[in-house]
C-alpha cells in the first residue's frame, strides 16, 4: 500500500511544477495589470515643446501631467502682472488661498521667490525656478506625498497672447488624487485660465476706455 502511494506521488510530482509555474505567471500578470490600472491617465499629445522642464519633473516620467491653454486678447504685460501678483490670486481664482510670499509685503513673485499657499485643498510650499519677464514663470510645489512643477508660457500672437500652463506631478498623493479625480487638475487649471482671461481683457477694455482719444 505504501509503495503504491509513494509511486503515485512520484508520478504526480512532475505535473505540480508546471502548474505552480503557470499560477505564478498568472499572478504576476494580474499584479502588473492592477498596478497599471491604478495609475492616472497621462495625455502627452498636446504638451508644448517650448516649455522648459527641470530634469526631475520631465512630464514623460512623471506620475501625472496636464496641459491647458487659452487665447487672451490683452498684452503680455497685463497677463504677467496678474500672474506675479500672487497675493491677489484668491480675488479672482478661488482655488487658491492663504498665499504668503517670503520677504515680500506686497505678495509679488520674483526670481527665486519662496511662497506657501493652498490649492485643491492641499497646503503647498513653492519655489520659483524660472522667471523670464512677461514670458515664462515656473515653480516647484511640494506637499504631503506630492511634488509638482507648474509652468506658464506667454506667447504674443496677433492682438493678444496664447497662454499655456502645464503641470507635472510625482508621488503617492499625486497618483491617488489624479486617479480618484482624473479631470480635477485639468478643470482647475481651465478655471484659472478663464478667470485670468476675463480679468485681463476687462483691464484692457477699462484702460482703453479712459485713455484720451488720439
Amino acid at each position: 500500500m505504501r509503495s503504491n502511494i509513494a509511486a503515485s506521488k512520484r508520478h504526480a510530482a512532475p505535473w505540480n511544477v508546471p502548474l505552480l509555474l503557470i499560477l505564478t505567471l498568472l499572478a504576476l500578470q494580474f499584479s502588473r495589470a492592477s498596478a497599471t490600472q491604478t495609475l492616472p491617465i497621462k495625455d502627452m499629445s498636446e504638451a508644448n515643446k517650448q516649455i522648459h522642464w527641470p530634469a526631475d519633473m520631465d512630464p514623460s516620467k512623471a506620475d501625472a501631467f496636464v496641459h491647458n491653454e487659452i487665447f487672451i486678447q490683452a498684452p503680455a504685460n497685463v497677463i504677467w502682472e496678474n500672474l506675479v501678483n500672487a497675493k491677489d490670486w484668491p480675488k479672482w481664482y478661488s482655488n487658491s488661498a492663504d498665499i504668503k510670499v517670503e520677504g515680500s509685503d506686497s505678495g509679488r513673485l520674483q526670481d527665486g521667490s519662496i511662497f506657501t499657499w493652498k490649492t485643491f485643498g492641499f497646503p503647498i510650499n513653492s519655489r520659483i525656478n524660472e522667471f523670464a519677464n512677461e514670458s515664462r514663470i515656473g515653480w516647484y510645489g511640494e506637499g504631503t506625498g506630492i511634488k509638482a512643477y507648474h509652468t506658464w508660457l506667454i506667447l504674443k500672437k496677433g492682438d493678444g497672447c496664447e497662454v499655456v500652463t502645464e503641470e507635472s506631478q510625482i508621488g503617492p498623493s499625486a497618483i491617488k488624487f489624479n486617479t480618484e479625480q482624473p479631470t480635477a487638475m485639468f478643470d482647475g487649471h481651465h478655471w484659472w485660465l478663464t478667470a485670468l482671461k476675463a480679468r485681463c481683457e476687462r483691464a484692457k477694455q477699462l484702460s482703453e476706455s479712459i485713455s484720451p482719444a488720439r
